[in-house]
């Protein structure tokens, strides 16, 4: 596989020389190579950037503000093109708070249209494109200094292909029908990104939180954002200030007692431990919050539906299979135990359960009423390796009868 030509930006004045020359590009394929060990936030340490008009690897660690170009991509002008958009995105939020106003992520595309998901980009490419790369630098460190030629050309190939993989899953979305679907789930995922980034309640997702006490979250969400501040202020990762489950045991023990917080599971210091102390005043002052102020538990009240969500999720599973599509972005299991709720009718105030709302109402909301309501009856089929389940329509009354006679 040859490697196509690209530039070097490595300076200032080449930066925006770069931006001159991507200045009215209509698509931009971008990408990033970055190191998250032993920091607060990842570092980033290269950018890879194809466009219509050249292939481009920008130095960050060089050009340390590279506002401009977040801000290019969010100006309306472009598509931006992407492969598992995640970190692209953190590093265009945290910089200007913004998105980029038309995004295409391939692998999300891919899930649309049957090819799975997540694909890697090496799979992605070799289905749509017959393009095969070479994965020879995932092991690299990015951040040393000079990077060499095969890092270098390894990079590029990063992005280079993005666009034709674009072009082919775009052509298949609006030939399946499902465009609208792609880009509806494309601003859903954006909006809970944005959401997560904020991080304004990114407490209550913590393993344990679950059933705690109104004075417990209130210490989990005080130890939370002590622990954020602190590890942004230091830049260290926050698990070195504290882990999740050590940050959990302190709030169950409910006091603000150094020597208690001391020999709690996963703390495991002096009490005389700077880290102790700060994590005692934090829990000390939540416990002098009035009782109005602590959080509640946003816990479901609904049941757990244990087996019927294994059932619905095979259902689902051979359903998406047969209309090509991942059931993997379609529902997760807390997806399909709300839309029991809701069948159930123990789905409260404001609460919508999902797989009734948006593009996945319009995929599957017919089904997922049919099986609820006890239309199909389900039995194993000769073809148990590809499609394993038939589903026999029971709605006329004199098999319905017949199985009520059963139990």
């Amino acid at each position: 596989m040859s490697t196509p030509t690209y530039k070097y930006v490595s300076t200032p004045s080449k930066f925006y020389f770069f931006l001159d020359e991507i200045e009215n590009a209509k698509w931009i394929a971008y990408d990033t190579e970055f190191i998250s060990e032993g920091r607060y936030l990842p570092e980033l340490c290269l950018l890879q950037v194809a466009t219509e008009v050249g292939n481009y690897l920008i130095d960050p660690l060089s050009i340390p503000d590279l506002t401009p170009f977040w801000e290019r991509l969010c100006d309306g002008r472009s598509i931006s093109i992407v492969h598992a958009c995640r970190s692209e995105l953190e590093f265009c939020y945290r910089a200007i708070k913004k998105f980029p106003s038309e995004l295409f992520d391939v692998q999300l595309a891919a899930a649309f249209v049957g090819l799975g998901y997540p694909l890697n980009l090496k799979t992605l490419a070799q289905q749509t494109v017959k393009v095969q790369l070479a994965k020879s630098e995932t092991l690299t460190d990015w951040r040393k200094r000079p990077l060499l030629i095969s890092q270098l050309d390894y990079a590029i190939h990063d992005v280079c292909h993005l666009h034709g993989i674009y072009e082919n899953l775009r052509g298949q979305l609006v030939d399946r029908g499902r465009l609208d679907w792609f880009q509806d789930e494309t601003a859903e995922y954006c909006q809970e990104l944005k959401a997560s980034l904020d991080d304004n309640e990114g407490w209550r997702k913590l393993h344990g939180v679950k059933g705690l006490t109104r004075t417990e979250l209130a210490i989990v969400r005080e130890l939370y954002e002590w622990r954020r501040e602190r590890a942004s202020r230091n830049g260290t990762p926050i698990g070195r200030i504290m882990r999740d489950d050590a940050l959990v045991n302190v709030a169950r023990c409910k006091s603000s007692d150094p020597q208690r917080i001391a020999v709690v599971r996963g703390v495991n210091m002096r009490p005389q431990a700077p880290l102790v102390q700060e994590a005692a005043q934090a829990v000390d002052r939540a416990l002098r919050l009035p009782e109005s102020e602590k959080p509640r538990s946003h816990m479901p009240t609904y049941p757990t539906y244990e087996i019927a969500i294994q059932l619905v999720s095979v259902l689902l599973a051979q359903y998406c299979k047969r209309h090509e599509i991942s059931n993997s972005i379609v529902a997760h299991s807390a997806d399909i135990r709300k839309a029991l709720a809701h069948h159930d009718g123990k789905l409260k105030g404001e609460d919508k359960a999902k797989l009734f709302t948006g593009w996945r109402a319009e995929f599957l909301g017919d089904f997922m009423n049919s099986i609820l309501s006890g239309k199909y009856a389900m039995l194993l089929s000769d073809d148990l390796d590809g499609d394993p389940l038939r589903l026999i329509d029971v709605s006329d009354m004199t098999l319905r009868s017949a199985l009520d006679d059963e139990g």
